[in-house]
C-alpha cells in the first residue's frame, strides 16, 4: 500500500529544523575532528618524525651487521610512512578546475544577492544562505559530489512564483519535500563517512578507553616514547659491534 507523503507546511518546517539540527552536528563533529588531528600532528606527529629515521637506522645496521635479509626500499618506505599517515589528515589539495566551475554555478545560482528577485522572503532568503553555506564547505572540503548534490536540491525547489493557487502551492511544498529528503539522505551518509574515516576511528576510540577509566592518547604517547628508547638502545648496540661478513646462520 502507498503511503501518501506529509505535504504540510509543518511538516516542511519539521524537515528544515531536522536539516538544521543534522547540519549542526555535522559541524561539531568535524570541529571536534580537526582539533584531535590537530592535537595529534602537533603531539605525536614529531615523535614518529622521529622513530621513522631511528628504525631505518636499525634496519640498515642489521643488514650490515649481516642480521637481516635487505628488504624492498620501496615497501619499507610505504610501511615507515603509514606508522605516521592518517587518512585524511594531510592537507588539502588544490581545488580542481573542474570543482572551481561547480563552485561558481552553484553561486551564481543560489547565492542570495545574485537573485533576480530583489524582493525576497524571509523563508527563501535564509534557504538560500544554507545552501550556500553548505557550497563553501563542500569547496573547503574539495567535495564534488555535495557540490552536485547541492545543485539538484536547488533545480528541485527553485524559487516559486507562490500565489492563492493550491495546485501551484502543493507543488511547491512537494518540491521542498523532496529536496529536504534528500539533503536528509546525503547528511547521514556524509556523517558515517566522517565517523569512518582514520581520524574518526581513532576519535571512537579515545572515547571508549576514557569511558573505561584510560587515556588512550596518552598511552599512545608512551608507547612511541618507549620505542624510540627501544630503537635507540639497539641502534647503539649494532654500532658498537663490528659488521659481520655475511649473512648468519
Amino acid at each position: 500500500m502507498n503511503r501518501s507523503i506529509d505535504l504540510s507546511e509543518t511538516n516542511v518546517t519539521s524537515l528544515e529544523l531536522q536539516v538544521a539540527t543534522r547540519l549542526s552536528e555535522l559541524a561539531a563533529l568535524k570541529t571536534q575532528l580537526q582539533a584531535l588531528q590537530d592535537r595529534y600532528l602537533g603531539e605525536i606527529g614529531p615523535l614518529y618524525a622521529e622513530l621513522i629515521p631511528l628504525d631505518a637506522a636499525v634496519a640498515e645496521a642489521e643488514i650490515k651487521a649481516g642480521l637481516r635479509v635487505p628488504d624492498d626500499d620501496e615497501e619499507d618506505a610505504d610501511v615507515l610512512s603509514s606508522r605516521f599517515e592518517l587518512s585524511g589528515c594531510g592537507p588539502a589539495s588544490e581545488p580542481s578546475v573542474d570543482l572551481k566551475r561547480m563552485f561558481r554555478d552553484v553561486a551564481k545560482a543560489v547565492h542570495p544577492d545574485l537573485s533576480p528577485h530583489q524582493d525576497l522572503d524571509e523563508r527563501t532568503r535564509f534557504r538560500r544562505h544554507s545552501l550556500m553555506a553548505e557550497a563553501n564547505r563542500a569547496y573547503a572540503e574539495r567535495d564534488e559530489d555535495r557540490l552536485r548534490l547541492i545543485m539538484r536540491a536547488w533545480a528541485l525547489e527553485a524559487d516559486a512564483v507562490i500565489d492563492d493557487d493550491p495546485d501551484a502551492e502543493r507543488a511547491r511544498r512537494q518540491r521542498r519535500t523532496a529536496a529536504l529528503q534528500a539533503q536528509l539522505v546525503e547528511l547521514d551518509r556524509e556523517f558515517a563517512e566522517v565517523q569512518r574515516s582514520a581520524i574518526g576511528r581513532l576519535q571512537r576510540k579515545i572515547d571508549d578507553a576514557k569511558a573505561q577509566g584510560w587515556d588512550l592518547f596518552g598511552e599512545m604517547q608512551r608507547q612511541t616514547k618507549r620505542e624510540i628508547a627501544t630503537a635507540r638502545a639497539k641502534l647503539a648496540r649494532l654500532n658498537a659491534r663490528s659488521p659481520a661478513p655475511g649473512l648468519r646462520s
